[in-house]
């Protein structure tokens, strides 16, 4: 019997573009300075009910699609909402609370809810289009030799989270807070990206979604570059090794930190966010190399995948 391949999501995403034509950037920029950006979180993949209210659904819902935005060096000025409910979200216990923490979060953002369609789905399916504005855009390509790498925040907490909550892990306070913040609600690095556009120059950004194992390669291909990293550079969550692995803590996703290169020192906090370097762009090689005390490592779990 003849095996069915399954195409990993980079695969798919080049099959639907036309040859030589991949949109690889987390938003699209116009010749006009507009900046557009879409992302769906449905119910199994990207949150449970079981952990997750309408409340805590609608701001990551939000947070997300904003991230996308920041990393592309924007500001998110309008929103279209494709909303697929089920059969379950019921008007007083899920719309309606779900209604009220999206339009808390997007006023927060100054962001406009102009339309968009609801339906019904066998499941909660949630689909959120942003527009915004920005005159210095980032994209993914830009990268150049012996520009340093950089992160915001930590990486590891989102992971942690999802531990907590599909294996009970007893992990101490505040520790446990933060991780599962991180995990259901993350936030969007927007005022960073602000911050950053202001005061500095950026020659590629992306955030981070997919965990720096799966990220890296991708800004590195984007750019055409190597990226050398130091692992002992990597920011990990205080008191975080006693639940994670290293491999987890770069495996994690839906961290929306910004990862970014630039050819200046920064400093080490922008927008009362942590900064850290974690590595340079060389012109060595092309891909991504991880060093600690300067052996090469290599890594067998790359993280979650779609495919």
């Amino acid at each position: 019997m003849k095996e069915i391949s399954i195409l990993k999501e980079s695969e798919i995403i080049r099959v639907l573009y036309p040859p030589g034509s991949v949109q690889t950037d987390d938003c699209y920029l116009d010749d006009e300075g507009r900046i557009f950006t879409t992302d769906t979180i449905c119910e199994g993949t990207h949150f449970r009910t079981e952990w997750s209210g309408p409340k805590e659904i609608a701001r990551k819902l939000v947070e997300v699609n904003v991230s996308d935005i920041a990393a592309g060096g924007g500001v998110p000025t309008k929103a279209f909402l494709n909303l697929g409910l089920s059969a379950k979200a019921s008007k007083e216990e899920w719309i309606l609370p779900f209604s009220s923490a999206l339009q808390e979060t997007l006023s927060s953002y100054g962001i406009e809810l102009c339309g968009g369609d609801t339906y019904r789905s066998s499941s909660l399916n949630l689909t959120l289009t942003l527009i915004g504005v920005t005159t210095t855009p980032w994209k993914r390509s830009g990268g150049k030799k012996e520009d340093f790498l950089y992160l915001t925040g930590s990486v590891g907490l989102s992971q942690l989270g999802y531990k907590i909550l599909s294996e009970r892990l007893d992990v101490p306070e505040p520790l446990r807070t933060l991780a599962l913040e991180r995990h259901l609600t993350p936030k969007a690095r927007l005022n960073a990206a602000r911050e950053l556009s202001r005061q500095f120059t950026v020659s590629c950004c992306m955030d981070l979604t997919d965990g720096l194992l799966q990220d890296l390669p991708k800004l590195a291909s984007s750019s055409e570059l190597g990226l050398k990293i130091d692992l002992d550079s990597v920011p990990l969550p205080t008191n975080a090794n006693a639940f994670l692995s290293l491999n987890e803590s770069l495996g994690s996703g839906e961290e929306l930190e910004l990862l970014f290169l630039s050819p200046q020192k920064l400093p080490s906090t922008l927008g009362g966010i942590a900064l850290t370097q974690i590595g340079r762009a060389t012109g060595e090689w092309k891909g991504v190399k991880y060093f600690q005390n300067e052996t090469e490592r290599t890594f067998e779990y790359p993280g979650f995948e779609h495919f």
